[in-house]
């Protein structure tokens, strides 16, 4: 494990491999010099890169040392995380306690007049102080910003009448969390109650696919069907799930054309959402674990339009 020096101590801390040799350097060191002295005794070497990784960190050993061969192992790394163990399992729930409080106060924080990003500040000090190690996304939308599912909170008032989707993620010891609910500031209209009820029938739908063997874009297309089949299929614009851990998003992504199997262990999240443009959006998430016999669901919040409704 190669790290500046200021950050020797917290790798020490942190990593919890048993066996590994830690190498820090200065600010007048190049790491890329001491991969040259590891890798330049050695006949040939098998360097195993994640795809995102930036060109400019592997340029400087492509053009100096040439007998290396370079591999991609996204795929095995992902398929050491995509099962959680017991230990995982665990801080994922501890993770998870947190973000349904955190959005239990959001929804009860709601009011005429607060802007979003009023809300979203107060819900990402909240967070903080209630044991969140960090906030990655606090989205609040509102009206028709709800019909934009990656919109950031803007100086936009919360009206009467106004669907509001809350879209909560924090991280805890390393773990992420990813929780939505959308409700009605005051009473809901009838479209807003019948995009919602759809939404929430897709979700159960889904929800009631999961168990071990079943292939993941199954759960996808219980959701998607049930939307689909009430008329609003070309508002659902993205997949139904996705794996969540070290990563907010990372496998499996439950989607159409993925037909892995679900496993025990593995852990993510059902979100189908209406959006209409102009009008407002529906989203409804809960982060699961699967078991051999079909789930355990992290999220503990009601699922209703109406804020008084909510409690845990």
């Amino acid at each position: 494990l190669i790290v500046p020096r200021l950050e020797e101590k917290r790798a020490e801390e942190n990593c919890k491999l048993r066996d590994f040799e830690l190498i820090s350097y200065s600010d007048s060191e190049n790491p890329i010099d001491i991969l040259e002295n590891i890798f330049s005794s050695k006949k040939q070497v098998r360097v195993g890169v994640e795809e995102t990784i930036q060109f400019k960190y592997v340029y400087p050993l492509m053009s100096r040392l040439e007998n290396i061969n370079y591999s991609l192992v996204d795929g095995l790394l992902y398929s050491l995380r995509i099962v959680k163990d017991n230990e995982e399992a665990e801080i994922l729930k501890k993770a998870a306690e947190i973000n349904n409080r955190v959005l239990l106060e959001a929804i009860k924080s709601i009011r005429e007049g607060i802007t979003e990003k009023k809300l979203m500040m107060y819900i990402r000090n909240y967070a903080l102080e209630i044991g969140a190690d960090e906030v990655p996304f606090a989205l609040v939308q509102s009206g028709a910003n709800s019909a934009l599912p990656h919109q950031e909170p803007t100086d936009r008032v919360i009206l009467k009448g106004d669907t509001v989707v809350l879209d909560i993620g924090v991280r805890y010891q390393g773990y992420y969390s990813d929780l939505t609910r959308t409700v009605v500031c005051g009473s809901p209209s009838s479209k807003q109650i019948d995009i919602f009820n759809i939404v929430l029938n897709a979700q159960q739908n889904a929800l009631n696919t999961v168990k071990e063997d079943v292939k993941a874009e199954d759960v996808d297309l219980a959701a998607r069907r049930t939307i689909e089949s009430s008329g609003y299929g070309e508002y659902f614009i993205h997949r139904t799930g996705h794996g969540i851990g070290l990563e907010v998003h990372e496998p499996p992504f439950i989607k159409t054309g993925n037909t892995g199997l679900l496993k025990s262990g593995m852990v993510f999240t059902i979100e189908p959402g209406i959006y209409l443009p102009g009008e407002f959006g529906v989203r409804i998430e809960d982060n699961i674990i699967v078991t051999r016999e079909g789930y355990v669901n992290l999220a503990k919040l009601p699922k209703s339009m109406h804020i008084e409704d909510y409690e845990l």
